[in-house]
């Protein structure tokens, strides 16, 4: 026989037996079918998928899209083959749990474009693939920056081996390295990856070259892909914006990771540290990879100081910038220009003033407006990914008395920290802290505030008195198990998540004493849970209602507890958003037969002319019905509506816009009886912003809600504190009226940490007409106030 026919037989027999082979293999160990589409994401380091860009991945996935994901880094900068290893395992885990099935995965190490990857395919599912270049990788605070390198000065990089015995190493170029990411996109439906317009040190330079270098190559594909570009560090800063049930799952998948990386989990399930504040948080730009554009885009932004709650702002050539409130104006827009620096180097990039376009030095310890020239080292700053900001001559810009101001970089509060626009958590009118009310039925009013939990995602409910300073009591404690090995959710079923529920404070019983309402999605409804209270503590959750598919917490933009019936017992008000506009407001109310029980909601007002980003606040009169005002921000106002309630509905009145003066992005609110049980009254806090505030200030104004077109009244100034850092309520109770601030303690912070402080208690004795007395201090909370801040409200 020739040996071309033996050949053919050879192949054959091969071909056949593969092919019997692949028919008795399980199904999970089929090739993945692509039907549905092929993700491909690309990011620097073994985190930065999970933290910036999921959910996005695991909607995906859920579609039966096959998921690859390619690493860039091995490991951190500096670090040792093993830990690369022990990273590339604490993804294997997360994705794992991302797709609900065992941690079990098939390594090899494939050819790519003529370089080796390392692949790692789970098994019982496997279209989620991830690829491991693990090239070298850069520091945070600069120094070598291998990506920059390899990017920019065209050096040529030796990869971490590639095989678990520490052997063979590849070598990547700028070539090599785009034909290997070209091959691995080729494939790709929808492309994922980090933000290639900024500048190192507001985000992780191998954060920006590992997003400039995906751009570049897929925009060689020949094919108009979609591209997705998504902000890393700056977002910690910005206000949550993933649902509740997205949030949850993503934060099982974060620690499952860092269950591994770092071995604990505490900074997952909180917001204390940058980790746990990304989970919250996707913020994306997206674009399609056949329209050019250069490796970087320069975009404006601000510089918003949440202590001060002010901007910064250009005073014009030959000036310094200084601290004013934010208007959105050609002044308080800049620019951070790269400068011709080696990759890594920290004095980086230039302060530009979008108005104009002249550079801020620093010169002789002072801050000035000049012309640019970038060989200037006066001009040279670094800007930094965790909310500092370095001078040139390496000051940390801050705030102090209202002003801006320069020091060192040692023993920093808040007041040092900036974010890349006015819209972040400082402002987010959405969220909630403390509740107030009579928990112990003796006629004096404690707050009640919710503590998260470190070692999962339950919580811990205190309750602190407000007629004294005393240390608050454990009420009720919500443990949550976490197990980073498990593949079903930490929140499923009946377990009551931090982050997925709301929380209502009122009389439910009837009994003259405040309880505790919980409200979480359960059984494609919403479930009420009731823990009652028993003088000294909250009894263990009942199902008080649980509703039908009609009503979720998806679309339910507040929950309000109040005596609606004038009955003695609190009902649940609804406000559930419309789909073509305004509001349904929708009753629970409790049953008649006096049990510890809701009824099915009840339609008590179509309020089509609502805005959906109502804060609805109680009106109570005593033995009458409760009703409520919308607070809303209208075409830039803040706007008033009355809704009367006639018993059985209730009616939308008139709505009454306040003067300019009261910026709706700076304005908390609170209802109280000031000028009596009877009374109510609007209190509004806004920071006081005048020129010559030598300290941070809060003017409080007051609003009679009962007669239309009223307008706010200056009643009191409150000294030294920001106004970020504070929730108002107003009490009433036998030990007299009170304006109470629920707020935050500003305190040294550590580089990797958001904020810093625990919460306090303020109460300002108040006279008629919210004549304020000295305050008293009733004393620092135990926990950290940043773990008490919840969402109350979907939109604001």
């Amino acid at each position: 026989m020739r040996p071309s026919a033996i050949r053919l037989v050879r192949d054959s027999f091969i071909a056949c037996f593969a092919l019997f082979v692949f028919a008795f293999l399980p199904a999970s160990a089929h090739a993945a079918d692509c039907g549905a589409g092929t993700l491909v994401t690309v990011v620097a380091h073994l985190d930065d998928d999970l933290l910036f860009v999921d959910p996005a991945i695991s909607e995906r996935l859920d579609a039966r899209w096959c998921i690859t994901t390619v690493h860039l880094i091995g490991g951190a900068n500096g670090a040792d083959f093993a830990y690369v290893q022990t990273r590339e395992r604490a993804s294997r885990l997360a994705y794992a749990r991302m797709a609900g099935v065992p941690d079990e995965w098939l390594e090899s190490n494939v050819t790519i474009a003529g370089k080796l990857v390392h692949q790692m395919v789970l098994k019982a599912r496997p279209q989620v693939r991830l690829l491991e270049l693990r090239l070298p990788g850069g520091a945070v605070r600069g120094g070598r920056e291998p990506l920059g390198l390899l990017w920019e000065q065209h050096a040529t990089l030796s990869t971490y081996p590639m095989n678990a015995d520490g052997s063979v190493r590849v070598k990547y170029d700028r070539d090599a390295l785009s034909a290997t990411l070209k091959a691995i996109l080729a494939q790709a439906t929808l492309i994922y990856t980090l933000n290639p317009d900024t500048v190192p040190f507001i985000e992780h330079p191998d954060h920006i070259y590992a997003a400039r270098i995906t751009r570049h190559v897929a925009q060689t594909l020949g094919k108009s892909v979609p591209i997705v570009y998504h902000v890393t560090y700056p977002t910690g800063g910005w206000p949550g914006n993933l649902p509740a049930a997205e949030v949850q799952r993503k934060r099982d998948i974060v620690a499952s990771y860092f269950s591994i990386d770092g071995s604990e989990s505490s900074h997952v399930f909180g917001e204390f540290q940058w980790d746990g504040n990304w989970i919250s948080r996707r913020y994306a730009f997206a674009d399609r990879t056949d329209r050019r554009v250069p490796d970087f885009v320069s975009h404006p932004i601000q510089l918003f100081n949440a202590a001060a709650s002010r901007c910064l702002s250009s005073a014009g050539p030959g000036r310094a910038p200084a601290l004013a409130a934010c208007t959105g104006s050609p002044a308080q827009q800049w620019r951070w220009d790269p400068l011709t620096v080696y990759p890594g180097n920290a004095r980086n990039a230039a302060l530009v003033s979008v108005a104009t376009s002249q550079c801020i030095a620093e010169r002789d310890g002072y801050l000035v407006a000049e012309t640019c020239d970038q060989w200037d080292m006066a001009q040279r700053w670094t800007p930094w990914d965790f909310g500092l900001v370095y001078t040139p001559m390496r000051h940390c810009l801050g705030e102090n008395d209202g002003k801006l101001t320069m020091r060192g970089c040692t023993a920093l509060t808040t007041r040092y920290r900036w974010a890349t626009t006015q819209r972040t958590q400082a402002n987010d009118l959405r969220l909630a802290t403390a509740m107030t009310g009579d928990i112990a039925g003796s006629g004096e009013q404690s707050v009640v505030y919710v503590q998260r939990q470190h070692d999962g995602p339950g919580f811990n409910v205190y309750a602190a008195s407000l007629a004294n300073a005393s240390p608050p009591a454990l009420w009720y404690a919500n443990v949550v198990p976490f197990d980073p090995q498990a593949t079903a959710p930490s929140c499923a079923g009946d377990r009551l998540c931090f982050d997925s529920v709301r929380f209502l404070l009122g009389d439910f019983d009837g009994d003259g004493k405040a309880d505790l309402m919980i409200v979480a999605a359960r059984e494609g409804g919403t479930a009420f849970w009731l823990l009652r209270s028993a003088g000294d503590h909250f009894e263990a959750p009942r199902l008080w209602l649980q509703t039908s598919n009609a009503f979720r917490p998806e679309l339910t933009q507040q929950y309000v507890a109040a005596d609606f019936t004038a009955t003695g017992r609190a009902s649940v008000l609804i406000a559930q958003k419309r789909a073509d506009s305004g509001l349904d407001l929708w009753m629970a109310s409790p049953q008649r037969s006096g049990g510890p029980a809701g009824s099915a909601p009840t339609l008590w007002a179509q309020a089509r002319s609502l805005p959906q980003n109502v804060n609805l606040l109680v009106r109570e009169t005593v033995g009458a019905r409760a009703a409520l005002v919308a607070v809303s921000s209208t075409n830039g106002r803040l706007a008033l509506t009355p809704i009367a309630n006639e018993g059985a509905r209730m009616s939308v009145g008139e709505r009454n816009v306040l003067p300019a003066s009261f910026d709706p992005d700076f304005v908390k609110v609170t209802m109280g009886a000031v000028h009596g049980r009877d009374s109510n009254t609007l209190i509004l806090l806004t920071p006081h912003l005048g020129e010559s505030s030598e300290e941070a200030m809060i003017d409080v104004a007051t609003l009679d809600t009962s007669g239309a077109g009223n307008t706010p009244a200056q009643a009191a100034t409150l000294h030294g504190l920001s106004w970020s850092d504070v929730f108002p309520a107003f009490v009433r109770d036998k030990q007299g009226a009170a304006l109470v601030l629920f707020r935050r303690t500003d305190a040294t912070l550590g580089d990797f940490y958001f904020t810093g402080g625990a919460p306090a208690l303020s109460r300002y004795p108040s006279g008629n007409g919210l004549a304020l007395g000295e305050a008293q201090e009733l004393g620092k909370l135990p926990g950290l106030f940043s773990e008490t801040v919840r969402i109350d409200r979907l939109t604001q």
